[in-house]
């Protein structure tokens, strides 16, 4: 079993699996097809609805309520959850293909870990560690305001690059369990 293996349909015409790397949101992605089965795979570390990327070792489930930054972490919280922490070019791929492989989550924007609040231009996670790696949008950041403290991954061509936010904006956001 692969560990990038996170779906499978099954058809039974062909006899044969297709595995995949995405987790599949909604039943209109694909094309229905007579005699297929879908199946997706869950592990001890992830509860049943997160998305598990084992070799990135990363457990986090898309809210596809817009709601504002406030909003967001606290549901996050309540559950012991963070915003997303996409901390690699790695990470940051595999959200892209995640996102943009369902036509439910293929939107235009989510709240993702990180912050400049505290010192402007010193972006740290929920955790107090330094922001290493970065997936800008052209032009960002653009520090305009000083509210614009926010990490938020857009759609632009389907890149979903990062762009500074005020928190009174509404947008998605996406929690990560700690595996």
């Amino acid at each position: 079993m692969t560990e990038a293996c996170v779906s499978v349909f099954y058809r039974l015409q062909h006899r044969r699996c297709q595995l995949h790397d995405v987790l599949f949101m909604s039943p209109l992605d694909g094309q229905d097809e007579a005699g297929t089965v879908y199946y997706s795979f869950t592990s001890g570390a992830c509860p049943t609805g997160y998305i598990h990327n084992r070799l990135l070792n990363v457990c986090y489930q898309l809210h596809l309520d817009k709601i504002l930054y406030a909003y967001g972490l606290a549901d996050c919280s309540s559950r012991g959850e963070h915003f997303l922490v996409i901390d690699s070019p790695e990470k940051q791929s595999h959200f892209v293909k995640q996102v943009t492989a369902s036509s439910d989550t293929n939107t235009t924007s989510y709240f993702i870990d990180g912050s400049d609040a505290a010192t402007e231009g010193q972006w740290v996670y929920h955790d107090s560690r330094p922001v290493t790696y970065f997936a800008w949008a052209p032009g960002h950041p653009k520090n305009a305001t000083a509210d614009r403290d926010y990490l938020v991954a857009s759609k632009r061509d389907n890149a979903f690059r990062w762009q500074d936010r005020e928190m009174s904006e509404t947008k998605f956001y996406i929690c990560e369990k700690d595996v």
